[in-house]
Formats: structure tokens, C-alpha cells, sequence
């Protein structure tokens, strides 16, 4: 159980990437006060939490409903990480993730889209579907502390880090989150019985 908590929090972690989030919470809550960019933090992070722990419950009675088989819904998960994944690598906040400058709520757009977007709204009800709800709300809370964490340190990390290591840091998050993309349709194949599943390499 420990080692599926393990992969579920590092895949889930690469899709929500806190840390390319952290240039965006700086540059809309950067100029407001210690209390006031806390209060952003935990709000942008609670909400996040509690859109995805919503659809790791209703996601598969949902796509039940509406007659959408698991590996049709894989194949289009992945292909949406996927190009998530090409915009981190090519050192882009992804276009669905994009906020104005101003400060302003932090539920929309930090916790949604920025958190909570459709990658990992995706991926929690994959990961359900696969390791079990238990499991993938775990996960979650731990990278949702991981955000807020990231949030409440954003000007020490982006200190420490710096500008260009934020950027080295979101291009292997964009690796991870499109091994994962092909992970996805990958697995989906193999539910059609188009590929047939093999023994990992290592």
C-alpha cells in the first residue's frame, strides 16, 4: 500500500507541478501583506483538494453513467497530459493555467485551473479507478500539503531556487507528466487488447 500511495503522490505531484505554480502565486499575491498571502495559500490549496477529492468520488459513476468505457476516457486523459506535458517542456505555463496579474480570489483561477486543472481532475479519477479511493485521497493530501507548503515559502523557493531553476524543475516535471500521459494510453490499448501487457524493463 505504502509503495501505490508512493507512485500516486509523485505522478499526481508532476501533474499539479506546485512548483511552476509559484511564479504565478508571487506575481498575483506577492504585493498583499504575510496574513493576506496566507490566507490566499490555504484557501487556493483547499479549494484544489476538495474539487479533486469530488471527482475521485463521482468520476467513475459519472462515466458510467454518461456509457464512457475506462479506456476511452484513458486514451483521452492521456493525450490531454500529454500536451500538458509538451507546454512544461518547452518551459510554458500551460495556456489553461494562465491568471491575470492583478491579485484577486484565490479559489479561480490558483486553486482552479492553476491546481485543480483538467490533468489532474483526469488523473485522480484515473488513479481511483486503478489503486482505489483510499489510496488516491492520501496522495492528494500530500501533495496539497506540498502546495501549500510551496505557497507559503514562494519567496524563499523562488530566492533559493531561482528563476531558471523553477524553469529546470517544471521541464522534468513535463518528462514525468508525459511518461505518465503514455502510461495512460498505454494502458488503455492493452484494456482493447490491441498491445499486450510485458514485463517492465527494469
Amino acid at each position: 500500500m505504502l509503495q501505490e500511495i508512493l507512485i500516486v503522490t509523485i505522478s499526481l505531484f508532476a501533474i499539479v507541478d506546485p512548483i511552476a505554480a509559484v511564479p504565478v502565486f508571487i506575481s498575483t499575491f506577492g504585493g498583499a501583506d504575510r496574513k493576506k498571502r496566507r490566507k490566499a495559500a490555504i484557501d487556493a490549496v483547499l479549494a484544489a483538494f476538495a474539487l479533486l477529492v469530488v471527482f475521485a468520488l463521482i468520476g467513475m459513476p459519472l462515466l458510467n453513467y454518461l456509457n464512457i468505457s475506462i479506456s476511452a476516457f484513458m486514451i483521452a486523459g492521456g493525450l490531454l497530459l500529454l500536451f500538458l506535458a509538451f507546454e512544461f517542456l518547452l518551459g510554458q505555463l500551460p495556456k489553461s493555467r494562465t491568471v491575470e496579474s492583478e491579485p484577486g480570489d484565490a479559489v479561480v483561477p490558483i486553486g482552479t485551473p492553476l491546481l485543480a486543472g483538467p490533468g489532474a481532475i483526469t488523473s485522480v479519477i484515473f488513479f481511483t479507478h486503478l489503486y482505489g479511493f483510499t489510496i488516491t485521497f492520501v496522495a492528494t493530501i500530500i501533495v496539497m500539503v506540498i502546495c501549500l507548503a510551496a505557497f507559503l515559502m514562494s519567496h524563499k523557493l523562488e530566492r533559493v531556487i531561482g528563476k531558471n531553476g523553477l524553469k529546470i524543475i517544471t521541464r522534468i516535471m513535463g518528462l514525468i507528466t508525459a511518461a505518465i500521459a503514455i502510461s495512460f494510453i498505454e494502458k488503455a490499448f492493452i484494456g482493447y487488447g490491441i498491445l499486450h501487457a510485458v514485463a517492465p524493463m527494469i
